[in-house]
């Protein structure tokens, strides 16, 4: 009976090893398809039917710069896309000073929210938590005096009323990430899931659900490895604008792009097919499969040692 019992516990050890180790992101492949946005701020300013912006913004060394001046509301707190986007990938380069509060990036937000009231981005944003936007507000950097403390990046579902109130979560940094320098971040963003990469790493997938009256109701957040970060009661638009904001800080946007997500997968512009994204702790359901097939035959050495 010892024997077989021994048996079983290291057939289940083995399998649930195997499952821990590989647990599967839930991102899904998209490659892009027609362009659907783009600017590499290569001009003197913002194109004005591109663009809704607070004054005071400069466009300057071929990057949009927001908060770069002594009076971080005269240089600009934010500006957001006059297109909105749906099923959609977003790829650009951001940086920031982490000098105070907070900057980041808004997603689905409402091109009826101007921009003079996008920048407030997210509830982990200072110093009042009455301020409102709308969309997802991705707050890359909170100073010491916010909760992030210069160590984490927020998500918030803005959704409308009181940033405060709004739900959120904060996820720490991870593979060198710093919220400072500058870094390639990728948005893919399906209608019903949104995976958000930077530097080629995922950070977090965000599945909605709900949908009524052109709103999504539900939302629940997943780690790269699979693992849940939160569900939440939400409004999310079905679709909406890309936005940048800061606050009494100095970000950097550059090589902004939008492609539609292809109906087939197929060569990207130019012939190349990158490789996919870095997401680390993932694998597919074959490796799983090898794993746990890997697992039972180690059981059954096991059993023939001890028939002998």
């Amino acid at each position: 009976m010892k024997k077989v019992l021994s048996i079983v516990l290291c057939t289940l050890l083995c399998a649930a090893l195997a499952l821990t180790s590989f647990a599967a992101s839930h991102a899904e492949s998209a490659k892009a398809g027609e362009e659907l946005f783009a600017d590499d701020f290569s001009g003197d300013s913002l194109d004005a039917e591109k663009w809704d912006a607070w004054a005071g913004y400069a466009v300057t060394d071929g990057k949009l710069h927001l908060g770069h001046g002594a009076s971080w509301i005269d240089s600009s707190p934010g500006a957001n896309t006059k297109v909105t986007f749906k099923n959609y990938i977003a790829e650009f380069d951001f940086a920031g000073d982490g000098r105070d509060c907070y900057y980041g990036f808004g997603l689905r937000t409402l091109t009826s929210h101007t921009a003079a009231s996008l920048f407030n981005g997210g509830r982990f944003g200072v110093p009042s938590a009455a301020e409102t936007s709308t969309g997802i507000a991705i707050d890359i950097f909170g100073a010491g005096n916010s909760t992030l403390n210069g160590a984490a990046l927020g998500i918030t579902f803005c959704n409308g009323g009181e940033n405060g109130s709004a739900p959120a979560l904060s996820i720490p940094y991870a593979n060198g990430f710093d919220g400072k320098a500058e870094t390639h971040f990728k948005v893919v963003d399906s209608g019903e899931k949104i995976t958000i990469y930077a530097a080629n790493n995922e950070i977090a997938t965000i599945e909605l659900s709900g949908l009524s009256d052109g709103s999504y109701t539900k939302a629940a957040v997943f780690g790269p490895d699979g693992a849940s970060l939160g569900s939440f009661d939400v409004t999310v638009a079905e679709e909406g604008a890309l936005a940048f904001y800061q606050r009494n800080d100095h970000i950097t946007v550059d090589n902004l792009k939008v492609n539609a997500i292809a109906e087939e997968a197929g060569e990207q512009p130019g012939g190349d097919t990158p490789a996919d994204p870095v997401n680390p702790g993932t694998a597919d359901a074959s490796v799983i499969a090898v794993a746990a097939v890997a697992c039972v035959a180690l059981a059954g050495v096991v059993v023939a040692k001890k028939v002998r």
